[in-house]
């Protein structure tokens, strides 16, 4: 059994799925497997895989397209190994010493069932070169990480912990909700902390997350129905409505979106709750 199994979704895109690859290549900790699972609509990155030194992968292309949830699932069902670290293809390691600071997270704290880091968010141009301007560092604050000890749930209003390439976790056969696109990696941190409260974290940048038009996250973005739709899933799924909090951040989405008192009903939300709430951002969209 190896220790780590590094599970990458593929699709289509062979020029940043050939970063991520050289980037495993550098790493100083060698105790891991490269599962591929490949949802492409060609053979490209059949070709990168089968013409790839240097490492040993595991690759299999999907019969048919599962789409980036469920394609993530089926890479994490043939892990072997002890941690399992999910690296999205637009996504790489900063340095070669990445892996081994995720993996010591999580030795040295064996309780721990989740360890993440700090990222470089990387924002790509169309001709594949970084946009130095508009990329940045990012880690959670202490604010954030003092929201996130008080109440795990507290990632249905912001997500501290970042992108699934940011964090690693121990192999107990969990998968992402496959009901989720936008939501999936809240909904699953949210699924694994509910269990346990044991998680370590590294404010040091450990991977850069890539940032393009072609992004699944870019598609959600544009679909302001399907993230409103995600948001009421959760909240019903891990009971929110049972916090004053979370039913008021999803009554004020219902409102910014025009959902209506209608698409909250089956989310145990008084109507004069909403009610209070959009008088209340009316009057203060008038005073601005």
């Amino acid at each position: 059994m190896v220790h780590v199994s590094i599970c990458i979704p593929a699709y289509n895109n062979t020029v940043s799925l050939e970063r991520l690859l050289q980037s495993i290549s550098m790493q100083t900790y060698h105790d891991y497997e490269v599962i591929i699972t490949d949802d492409s609509t060609n053979d490209e990155v059949k070709e990168l895989v089968e013409n790839y030194d240097g490492l040993s992968i595991l690759y299999e292309k999907n019969v048919k397209s599962l789409g980036p949830t469920a394609n993530t699932n089926a890479a994490m069902k043939k892990a072997n190994g002890e941690l399992i670290k999910v690296m999205h293809h637009d996504d790489s390691f900063a340095h070669p010493l990445s892996l081994k600071n995720f993996v010591d997270m999580m030795d040295h704290h064996p309780k721990a069932v989740l360890a993440f880091s700090g990222t470089n968010e990387q924002v790509y141009l169309k001709s594949g070169e970084i946009d130095v301007e508009k990329s940045y560092t990012r880690c959670i604050s202490d604010l954030e990480m003092a929201q996130l000890n008080d109440d795990y749930r507290n990632l249905f209003l912001v997500n501290m912990i970042g992108a699934p390439s940011a964090t690693i976790f121990r192999n107990q056969k969990e998968l992402f909700d496959e009901h989720l696109k936008w939501l999936v990696d809240v909904d699953f941190y949210m699924h694994i902390l509910s269990n346990s409260m044991n998680y370590e974290y590294s404010k040091e940048t450990l991977v850069n997350i890539g940032i393009s038009q072609t992004q699944v996250t870019r598609s959600c973005l544009d679909d302001q129905q399907l993230i409103f739709d995600e948001n009421r899933y959760v909240f019903l799924k891990f009971k929110l409505y049972e916090s004053k909090v979370y039913r008021k951040s999803l009554i004020r989405m219902s409102i910014q979106m025009h959902q209506g008192f209608s698409m909250l009903r089956e989310c145990h939300i008084p109507r004069r709750e909403y009610q209070n709430h959009w008088m209340r951002m009316k009057i203060r969209a008038i005073l601005r």
